[in-house]
């Protein structure tokens, strides 16, 4: 091999993990988890039968594969500029010329869907339809998020369908093949760490904010100006802890769970950089939901 063809091939790599994001895929595991969390606090979960880990292990990677196709549908509409470019060869796909990369991100996302959407034809098959109106809601928003016709983004939607998706939906998804039934508590466990998935949408919304003003692109951010999404993020990351607090106290959540103040400082920064509109603001908040999930599991699970 060449030195031509491995820096291609090194570059190729590159490029692939930069549409996939692996670093955010934290979402869909810490939904998922606290999910099957809370449908095991609630007795459905028996980790000695076969069956039930078999579900575990495939609602976890439906959860991954779901946001993988968000990933990447949402870098080949908006991202595609980011990548290095071998050749400038094109073709037409869908009606608009795009690179081959492009493409091949388009289609790896579609195998994501399709993937998933066959774990979830096996979960509907052993519950009932109302585990297709969960699939098809979360995998219709994830294409819908940045994907034509849709562009849910740019309609001032992306923050609060981020949230609805990949937090109540999704968890409440992980929980109902246990469950069976729309239960509050899987969505209420979680609603802590859900409020930090919107917020890691609008941190990224407000590191563009000047950009997307500029090119009149209707994100939340741009719809309702700066300052009003300052405080929605204020309200996500901090009223996240405020919540945790108040579980705590009602003894919904045990008393080990003051562990995740111990993310307060990672908080503190990620608000710091988001409102002075830095690029820290996205990584900075993507490390407070995983602490802050990470650290809420393990006081569940060690009381």
């Amino acid at each position: 091999m060449n030195r031509k063809s491995k820096e291609y091939i090194i570059k190729f790599i590159k490029d692939s993990w930069t549409a996939l994001r692996p670093l955010s895929l934290t979402l869909a595991i810490g939904s998922t988890i606290l999910g099957i969390l809370s449908a095991y606090r609630l007795g459905y979960v028996d980790l000695s039968n076969k069956q039930h880990i078999l579900l575990v292990i495939l609602i976890t990677i439906a959860g991954l594969l779901a946001q993988s196709g968000a990933n990447l549908v949402n870098d080949y509409f908006e991202g595609s500029f980011r990548y290095y470019r071998p050749s400038g060869r094109k073709i037409k796909f869908l009606g608009v010329t795009r690179t081959y990369f492009d493409v091949y991100v388009f289609l790896w996302a579609m195998i994501c869907f399709g993937l998933a959407s066959l774990i979830g034809l096996y979960l509907i098959y052993i519950t009932d339809y109302k585990m297709l109106i969960i699939g098809f809601i979360g995998i219709l928003i994830a294409y819908g998020y940045t994907g034509e016709p849709f562009v849910l983004k740019r309609k001032g939607l992306g923050v609060p369908v981020s949230f609805i998706t990949m937090g109540p939906l999704m968890v409440l998804g992980a929980a109902y093949p246990f469950t069976r039934s729309f239960n509050l508590d899987p969505i209420l466990l979680s609603l802590p760490a859900s409020f930090l998935i919107p917020a890691l949408m609008l941190s990224n919304e407000m590191r563009d904010y000047q950009r997307d003003a500029n090119l009149s692109l209707g994100t939340l951010s741009v719809r309702i100006g700066s300052k009003p999404s300052q405080n929605i993020y204020r309200f996500l990351v901090f009223g996240g802890y405020i919540l945790t607090l108040t579980y705590i106290i009602t003894g919904f959540y045990p008393l080990a769970s003051l562990i995740v103040f111990i993310t307060l400082p990672t908080a503190l920064k990620a608000h710091k950089s988001v409102c002075n509109f830095e690029k820290l603001g996205i990584p900075y908040t993507n490390t407070l939901h995983w602490t802050y999930t990470l650290l809420l599991i393990i006081s569940f699970i060690f009381i």
